[in-house]
């Protein structure tokens, strides 16, 4: 059976354009909250939002 992964990925003004923030989640509705917190934060930028399926 497969399983859903949500993935928010974003830079950050501090630690530079070269370094990408990852945070995994199981549950859709954590990580889509998550994502529109980061997208608010006003030194996030490049905030994106991915679902991939995971065999397990």
């Amino acid at each position: 059976m497969a399983e859903e992964t949500y993935r928010v990925t974003w830079k950050h003004v501090d630690t530079g354009k070269d370094h990408v923030h990852v945070q995994e989640f199981r549950d859709i509705d954590q990580g889509y909250d998550f994502y529109q917190m980061m997208q608010r934060d006003g030194y996030c930028y490049q905030v994106r939002w991915r679902s991939d399926v995971e065999a397990t």
